[in-house]
């Protein structure tokens, strides 16, 4: 049978993990982001867009 200290261990565990992914889940909000569309040429002439994902945000998970 585990002893308290492991319990102990295991919940702080949990606890550390859970609240990492929820302030990852909520801090992600995209606000300072916006899509970019570049149109370029491929090698048989025909006009490509392209969409790109273009944020100002320092970390974005």
């Amino acid at each position: 049978m585990p002893t308290k200290k492991a319990l102990f261990f295991i919940a702080l565990l949990f606890v550390i993990s859970f609240s990492t992914s929820f302030f990852i889940i909520r801090s992600n909000d995209h606000i300072e982001c916006e899509t970019a569309v570049k149109k370029e040429l491929d090698k048989n002439g025909n006009e490509v867009a392209k969409e790109e994902h273009v944020c100002k945000e320092k970390y974005s998970f």
